[in-house]
């Protein structure tokens, strides 16, 4: 009879959602520092040229910057750095209100999940520091201990939401109770939930 148990979850996005700004972009530069990221975004111009005209898509976009950042690094130094902006950095974008919702969710902390584009070793730092281990974001994939630049699995945006969050599960089926997202990319999931929660924590509609 477990097996055929509906799981039900809370779903939150990170980006925007709980923080105040793109943690994706900052820890970019925070991982190469700032004439590394100069570098490396020069060089991604014709990506951004094409995105721009419609030529290719977001998901093109990201696995393009993510070859570029992390082709070739050691997963260690990755994580290494992780902590350290898991520790210094997102403390500071916190939004009060998503922290105070995200500790009444944790009274249930298995049904508590992160659910985000960005990549998972900065958020899965993070979410250790606030005893939240269920996290389904971006996967960097590593051979012999060092990123080839590609992504594992999906980019969690938009449908990739709803598509990593079907594969947690599989083959059991899943429920969203409860969905927060702020962006287009969490679209899909806020309409798959009992009920969606638009931009819930930001203190002005302009914010």
């Amino acid at each position: 009879m477990n097996a055929t148990r509906t799981i039900e979850i809370n779903v939150f996005d990170f980006d925007g959602t709980i923080t105040t700004k793109d943690t994706f972009a900052l820890f970019l530069r925070y991982y190469v520092g700032l004439f590394g990221w100069a570098w490396r975004i020069i060089s991604l111009v014709p990506v951004f040229l094409a995105y721009g005209i419609k030529l290719i898509d977001r998901h093109a976009v990201k696995k393009h910057v993510i070859n570029r950042f992390f082709k070739g690094q050691p997963i260690a130094k990755v994580e290494q750095k992780a902590q350290t902006f898991a520790h210094t950095v997102i403390p500071t974008l916190i939004r009060p209100g998503a922290l105070k919702e995200l500790n009444t969710r944790k009274k249930d902390p298995e049904s508590l999940y992160i659910c985000s584009a960005s990549i998972t070793p900065y958020l899965r730092a993070w979410g250790e520091t606030q005893n939240i281990h269920n996290i389904l974001a971006t996967e960097l994939e590593v051979e012999d201990g060092v990123c080839t630049g590609r992504i594992k699995g999906w980019n969690v945006w938009g449908s990739g939401k709803i598509r990593r969050i079907l594969a947690e599960f599989s083959p059991k089926s899943v429920k969203i109770n409860h969905a927060y997202g702020d962006t287009r990319g969490d679209k899909e999931m806020l309409h798959a939930a009992e009920v969606s929660h638009w931009r819930p924590f930001r203190l002005t509609a302009h914010e």
